[in-house]
């Protein structure tokens, strides 16, 4: 108990890495709760918002680290606004009945901020450099964490003692570029959808896009009104949905020789401009390594509910799970952990933690992919957790959304997506 305190235990100090979406989420519910918590907010760059502030620039920032934003110039959600609102914050999407765009998201999370007043709990240009537990007992849950920040503007480091951690850094940055015998081969401009920004840089080009998930068709689509010819190479199903005639599904790259570049089926094509759209790698680079997590293939452990570091419990991961809905998952994860704070649930024994955070599948880079098993995952956290489970409409909507994807990859974000009044359908309306 802390000095003088008679009734109450003293507030948990808890440390939250980062200010974008899952940052501000947690900040969010940190601050509804100033009984229990005094949360301190450190986020890197100038501003809130994480990749979905837009940056021009690419490659290193003023203070020498990696452009944190992914975000291109022309991106609209590929989810419709109305789906992506936290539960407890349904601004977007309110005007337009559809896809928004990423201005209008970055706007939704500053809106956020000042709503619930998060400013107050936020240091900007302030970088976390290391966390590593301070274990004071024989029991690792009963460790504190020993937290080193740097003020980016003054240099000055600076060491913090809390009571949990939640580790917001995002998983939008760092880029997996695959490796490809030949490449160093290559005469043209090749690069990460990372740095992508705009599509008239491309006039004329012939482009091959490695990679046919959100970011690869969405660029595809974008270049086609601009490139010669975008050559969508991937090893999924093909995509049925009616493309542009200059865009030409191909298999996987195999080899690069010069210009050529050489696919797994045995033919080939030429491209002067190669953009991986590979994906991102999960990067922790502040985390200790007796914090325990380890990354392998993507794959991160040992996580409890893909969340909760099960070596440690006081510190948790925050929108590890992907092929998801984000910002209500931040939601869900967000409260079931300051409800094991709390102490209102107890979590399972070691063991069956463990059991848990087992790979179940036989690519580790998927081992946390979700798709249609987010509902039962969002549903299990909130009935351990005990708070209320998200509202159906999600679930309806985004397997509207999928479903229209499928279909409609080219016009698809041009449709309205209105909600019934009750939550219970949805109406699409394409244009």
């Amino acid at each position: 108990m802390a000095s003088g305190e008679k009734v109450s235990p003293s507030r948990m100090r808890v440390c939250v890495v980062g200010a974008g979406a899952a940052g501000l989420c947690a900040a969010r519910h940190l601050a509804a709760d100033t009984e229990s918590f005094e949360p301190a907010v450190f986020e890197q760059t100038n501003t809130v918002g994480g990749t979905w502030v837009y940056n021009e620039k690419t490659g290193v920032d003023e203070f020498g680290y990696p452009i944190h934003s992914s975000m291109y110039y022309n991106l609209r959600t590929n989810l419709p606004g109305k789906i992506m609102n936290f539960p407890d914050f349904s601004r977007l999407g309110e005007m337009e009945h559809g896809y928004v765009t990423h201005q209008q998201v970055l706007q939704y999370l500053r809106n956020y901020a000042d709503h619930f007043q998060l400013h107050r709990l936020i240091q900007l240009n302030v970088r976390v450099e290391n966390i590593k537990p301070k274990v004071s007992s024989d029991l690792a849950e009963s460790s504190k964490w020993n937290v080193r920040i740097k003020n980016l503007k003054t240099q000055n480091i600076e060491e913090r003692e809390f009571d949990a951690v939640l580790i917001c850094n995002g998983h939008f940055f760092e880029p997996n570029i695959p490796s490809i015998p030949g490449i160093e081969t290559f005469p043209g401009t090749f690069l990460h959808s990372h740095s992508y920004r705009k599509p008239e840089v491309y006039s004329g080009k012939t482009v091959i896009i490695l990679g046919a998930s959100s970011s690869g068709t969405d660029i595809a689509i974008e270049l086609h009104s601009h490139a010669y010819k975008v050559y969508l190479s991937h090893h999924n199903a093909r995509i049925t949905s009616v493309l542009p005639s200059n865009i030409i599904q191909v298999d996987a790259i195999e080899r690069i020789s010069v210009n050529q570049f050489f696919l797994k089926d045995g033919t080939s094509v030429s491209a002067d401009t190669f953009i991986f759209c590979t994906g991102y790698k999960y990067k922790f680079p502040f985390l200790d390594e007796s914090c325990g997590i380890q990354v392998d293939d993507n794959y991160v452990s040992p996580l409890y509910k893909h969340l909760i570091n099960i070596a440690h419990p006081t510190m948790c991961l925050v929108g590890i799970p992907f092929v998801v809905i984000p910002f209500p998952m931040f939601h869900m994860q967000v409260q079931f952990f300051l409800n094991l704070l709390k102490e209102r649930f107890q979590l399972p024994p070691k063991a069956d933690m463990l059991e848990d955070a087992k790979l179940k599948i036989p690519l580790k880079r998927h081992a946390h992919k979700l798709a249609n098993n987010q509902w039962d995952y969002n549903n299990n956290l909130a009935d351990m957790g005990g708070f209320k489970r998200l509202p159906k409409f999600y679930r309806i909507g985004y397997m509207a959304s999928h479903s229209q994807r499928l279909t409609n990859l080219l016009n698809y974000k041009k449709s309205e997506f209105i909600l019934s009044e009750d939550g219970e359908s949805v109406q699409i309306i394409n244009h």
